[in-house]
């Protein structure tokens, strides 16, 4: 079974390994992937800011940090929609959605939090990650409701990330429609 996913929220590319997206028991320096974005044509990378979670933005993908653990802790192909622990770099690096006053509702984790799923724009379930291949990605813990996390133009000094559903995204018209609460959903195995 598969739904269509919004083709604005298909904007993340692995890259930095060759094949498949492989989960990641034990992350070393540099040892993960680069994550570009083809909304601001950067790369996704931990760096500090000034407010809200310290995430930034390379204009090259020399930084490979972004690694993905399973639950059942194999090093093996990630498969689109199942549950993944999503990870920027060493220490406390795993993310989680978790309210805050400033910036993206994301805080750092020291463990595997398995609230994360990728999907390609056909929304098929149980197919290998390709490096190189678009992909959107979902927090299924986003209150109310699962959601896309996006690029998102912030105010300066906090990290350029976000949901469909943030309240400046520049296409929260199209938020507003069934289409990305149901997408969404769909991955989060609510529908």
């Amino acid at each position: 079974m598969s739904i269509e996913i919004p083709k604005e929220v298909v904007i993340w590319k692995f890259d930095g390994k060759t094949g498949n997206v492989k989960a990641q028991n034990k992350y070393t320096t540099n040892s993960g992937y680069n994550l570009f974005c083809s909304a601001n044509k950067e790369f996704l990378t931990y760096g500090k800011e000034p407010m809200g979670i310290n995430i930034v933005w390379a204009k090259n993908g020399a930084d490979k940090k972004i690694h993905f653990m399973l639950p059942d802790k194999k090093d093996r192909d990630i498969l689109t929609g199942e549950p993944v622990a999503f990870g920027i770099g060493g220490g406390d690096a795993f993310l989680y959605y978790a309210s805050r006053p400033t910036g993206v509702n994301l805080k750092w984790a020291s463990g595997p939090v398995f609230e994360w799923r990728i999907i390609g724009l056909d929304g098929k379930k149980g197919v290998p990650i390709k490096e190189g291949s678009s992909y959107a990605i979902v927090n299924v813990k986003v209150n109310p409701d699962p959601d896309f996390f996006i690029y998102l133009d912030r105010i300066s000094g906090q990290a350029d990330i976000g949901w469909t559903t943030s309240p400046n995204w520049p296409g929260k018209i199209l938020a507003n429609s069934n289409k990305y609460k149901s997408a969404a959903m769909f991955l989060a195995g609510i529908v």
